[in-house]
């Protein structure tokens, strides 16, 4: 009897259709022009060369605009294995260039701002070498780089946050178009151990230390020693940079982001609609952490051509997807 239960259970399994596997992404298409030299830089003592990779439509014709795509932390301007920068390159058919770029690991601030403010002057200064319009560049940033991204949004040409990496200083550091997507900020707004995590890495502070910062900013304690580290945490808040010629965003969050918490989207619009400036807000309810949905990413992408005045193609779809 046990034989037979087992020899069935054979037939059964070898019967059954094999388990689905998950689609395997295609190759990403090889950039138009990879490991572009922007900036050498000193990353908490050890050196960093800064350098994107460039994707061009294929149709040469007027001056495309420029998406500048940030990845999150632990990524790489290679973006290989990035889901939401696959769909940001295939914007080369839709006309855009799309250049992926790079930061200091270190994650300290304001340096890693600078980092980032370096390739939008070192593009404006190269704009003929790569077929670009200067006056339309937008970016695209995730996670960590939706925070870089929604401080780039409104602190194009505030000196004290512009920095000389890469050079090009003549050039402006301004926008004209910012997709934020589960970003921090405003750290304040997030929990108490969430805010002095970052206050780690962007200030290099001790636990210790970055739980006295909290802890000083909650009770608004400005003769404790901590202050002086809470006034540093609000000099790279983007919320504070807000003012009613700020360029157009788009913040995108998920209702189920339990990182970086939908509060962050909130105050960050809510400043936007108190300042009188341009910014729209997509989430949705029962998103994650940079997986806001197919509805979202599309509307996203209808937004950028809208405000970076792309004319869709007659019978053009939604953007081209690779899981």
């Amino acid at each position: 009897m046990r034989h037979s239960i087992l020899a069935a259970a054979l037939l059964c399994a070898l019967a059954a259709p094999a388990a689905a596997q998950p689609p395997v992404a295609p190759p990403l298409p090889a950039p138009s022009r990879a490991d572009v030299p922007v900036a050498r830089i000193d990353d908490l003592g050890k050196p960093m060369d800064l350098k994107a990779n460039v994707w061009l439509p294929a149709t040469k014709a007027a001056p495309t605009p420029l998406i500048l795509y940030i990845h999150g932390k632990g990524g790489s301007y290679r973006v290989a294995g990035d889901r939401v920068a696959r769909m940001v390159i295939g914007l080369t058919a839709k006309g855009f260039a799309v250049a992926t770029i790079d930061y200091r690991l270190s994650g300290r601030m304001p340096a890693m701002l600078m980092d980032t403010k370096a390739y939008v002057r070192y593009f404006r200064a190269h704009a003929r070498d790569f077929n670009i319009d200067p006056g339309r560049i937008g970016i695209w940033g995730v996670s960590r780089g939706g925070n870089l991204a929604a401080m780039l949004a409104v602190t194009g040409d505030v000196k004290a946050l512009e920095g000389d990496t890469g050079g090009n200083t003549d050039q402006s550091s301004m926008l004209d178009a910012s997709v934020i997507e589960s970003p921090l900020t405003d750290m304040f707004a997030n929990t108490d151990a969430m805010a002095a995590s970052m206050f780690n890495d962007y200030l290099g502070t001790s636990d210790a230390e970055s739980d006295a910062i909290v802890a000083a900013y909650r009770r608004h304690d400005t003769a404790s020693p901590a202050w002086a580290g809470a006034e540093k945490i609000e000099a790279v808040n983007p919320v504070n940079y807000i003012t009613k010629d700020s360029p157009p965003a788009l913040l995108i969050c998920a209702g189920g982001d339990t990182g970086n918490v939908i509060a962050n989207c909130n105050v960050m619009f809510d400043k936007y609609v108190a300042m009188g400036a341009d910014a729209q807000f997509y989430a949705w309810a029962q998103g994650q952490h940079v997986q806001v949905g197919p509805n979202i990413e599309d509307s996203a992408v209808a937004w950028l051509m809208d405000k970076l005045k792309v004319q869709a193609a007659v019978g053009a779809g939604p953007v081209a997807r690779r899981n």
